[in-house]
């Protein structure tokens, strides 16, 4: 097995039993590496407070796929919010990355919060998620 396949294998476990295991993971983006701190679960139709609550959409269908996808999403008008996908296909669940600490890379990760007049705004993080990504395979963190 791959470390790719483990991981794979634990996140498609229960949203509640593998929010807490994230805590602690380190996910890359290039050269930036960030340890996840604070991460939130939203398991799907079980839960009010998820986009899936109330089934597919064009937007949430990300949820419904496989494990180890991310799943972000534009809010606020100022913020991208990214989920990693977790628990068996066609089950919308996803644990929600909100906050991490910058293990590696962090002259990178100024860089990228710098707005376009260098200000520093908080409306880019450090790994600078977008829609863009949302249902990629990127969301493997490295266990800590």
């Amino acid at each position: 097995m791959t470390a790719c396949s483990d991981l794979r294998g634990l996140l498609t476990g229960p949203v509640l039993e593998v929010a807490p295991r994230l805590l602690g993971a380190e996910l890359r983006h290039g050269d930036v590496v960030v340890r996840l701190t604070e991460v939130e679960a939203y398991d799907g139709p079980n839960d009010p407070g998820s986009h899936a609550y109330r089934g597919r959409t064009a937007r949430n269908a990300t949820m419904f796929g496989p494990a180890g996808h991310l799943y972000c999403y534009f809010t606020y008008g100022m913020h991208v919010c990214c989920n990693v996908v977790c628990g068996p296909e066609e089950t919308p669940s996803a644990v929600l990355v909100r906050a991490g600490e910058v293990v590696e890379g962090i002259d990178l990760a100024r860089r990228r919060r710098a707005g376009p007049g260098g200000s520093g705004s908080r409306g880019s993080g450090a790994c600078r998620p977008t829609g863009r990504r949302s249902g990629s395979e990127r969301a493997y963190p490295r266990p800590s």
